[in-house]
């Protein structure tokens, strides 16, 4: 694979996103049906695999107080931008919110789960006075790969004609094709002003975390009146869980700023972008040693979720992306192969069973964990404290103990997702 080649994954990977990114894909579907239908609103029916369905049911949607995935779809008809991708409720305010409550009252927006549908799915069918369309994304949240207008199709994956083609598995491109060591190389080895525009992703998530401080949202304001009251040390362990949860806090609690994503994720970007900023803050170092820094974390992300899937069973937000956060603090710290690889696996011990159910607020306390844990196994690696390749899942190299991660998920934990929906559904609250 080409330097370019890695260039175009890193570029298709980073990129902002408004809001938890499973509704806004939703979202996307129903504002691009919508846009080429428009007229009054008659009906609305949306399918779903079961975990974009898991990941949208308890999340805040940007710019409001509401959750959920019937009011996203609500939202999407009257004021989605499908041209913005990930960012689609920049344009939210309190007039397209109060029409979307009366739109969610109206019951003409009806979910449906697929649980054949294993794999990323949303299809999206409007119908209005004007007629019917119907749009699908698969594989990642801006794919779209099918879109139809009263019978007729416009756009079909079968002729190689998608929309918003931002995700790897739209164009081939993998990074299976590398080794762990060749991504260190190109991470060292790349100039600096191919890859600067990763900084952008610091000041957004950063500013995020300020706001999940400011407004005492969750997790992160709590541990942060922990330090101020000496229950918790002020050292760079804690600074890097505080900072991390409280970007979680706000942005799963509706605020609408952008993050910067990292895999498709808004929560992914946020434990791949504000530990190793972090740290090479403390550190000292300048920003081109920053965007290597986080170059390497990104890319070490999106290898696993490779092979993880990209919305799998595990908490790609800590296990991936705090695994890519542990990685890159290793090689900050000077580590060499060794020492980064000592990380991945001990990162792989540590967090591998962590699962997901669902986005929510409580996401933060999982990124408060990985956060921490990625400064303190990159230390330990850094030490000589690594975990032995006799333990669990973890291989003799460092890509067999990947792929194994990514069996534990693929067939270890192919009926996880129906069962937490189960529960999660029996809830009142």
């Amino acid at each position: 694979m080409s330097k370019n080649d890695v260039l175009t994954i890193l570029k298709q990977q980073v990129k902002p996103a408004r809001g938890c990114t499973e509704p806004v894909a939703v979202a996307l579907a129903v504002s691009t049906a919508y846009k080429e239908i428009k007229g009054n609103v008659g009906k609305i029916n949306v399918k779903l695999s079961p975990n974009i369905y898991k990941n949208g049911m308890r999340v805040g949607i940007p710019g409001t107080k509401e959750k959920g995935i019937v009011f996203a779809v609500a939202l999407a008809v009257l004021c989605g931008a499908p041209e913005l991708g990930l960012e689609l409720f920049k344009n939210v305010n309190d007039s397209f919110i109060n029409k979307a409550k009366d739109l969610v009252a109206e019951n003409k927006i009806s979910i449906e789960v697929m649980n054949r549908q294993k794999n990323f799915f949303i299809e999206a069918n409007v119908l209005t006075d004007n007629g019917s369309a119907c749009c699908r994304v698969k594989d990642n949240h801006t794919n779209i790969v099918y879109l139809e207008v009263n019978g007729n199709v416009i756009y079909s994956d079968e002729d190689n004609n998608c929309i918003f083609k931002e995700g790897f598995n739209s164009n081939k491109l993998s990074l299976k094709n590398l080794s762990i060591r060749e991504i260190i190389n190109f991470i060292e080895d790349v100039p600096f002003e191919d890859i600067s525009f990763l900084l952008e992703g610091v000041e957004l998530n950063i500013s995020m975390a300020k706001k999940g401080l400011e407004g005492k949202i969750g997790i992160g304001a709590g541990m942060s009146q922990l330090l101020q009251k000496g229950i918790m040390r002020d050292d760079i362990v804690n600074q890097v869980r505080i900072l991390t949860s409280a970007a979680c806090d706000a942005r799963m609690a509706g605020i609408n700023l952008p993050v910067m994503s990292s895999a498709g994720s808004g929560n992914h970007g946020i434990t791949a972008i504000i530990p190793p900023t972090i740290v090479c803050r403390y550190l000292g170092y300048d920003n081109e040693k920053l965007a290597r820094a986080l170059a390497l974390s990104h890319l070490i992300t999106a290898y696993i979720k490779e092979y993880t899937g990209r919305l799998s069973p595990v908490c790609g937000c800590s296990v991936a992306a705090g695994i890519g956060a542990s990685a890159s603090i290793a090689w900050l710290l000077g580590g060499g192969y060794k020492e980064i690889v000592g990380s991945i696996n001990n990162m792989v011990g540590a967090l591998s069973g962590m699962v997901c159910d669902g986005a929510k607020g409580g996401c933060a306390y999982k990124l408060s964990t990985a956060a921490s844990e990625a400064v303190i196994q990159a230390y330990l690696a850094i030490n000589g404290f690594v975990i032995s390749n006799y333990d669990g899942i973890v291989g003799d190299d460092v890509e067999v103990t990947i792929r194994n991660l990514g069996v534990l998920s693929s067939e270890g934990m192919k009926d996880m997702d129906e069962t937490i929906l189960k529960i999660m559904t029996k809830k009142t609250c």
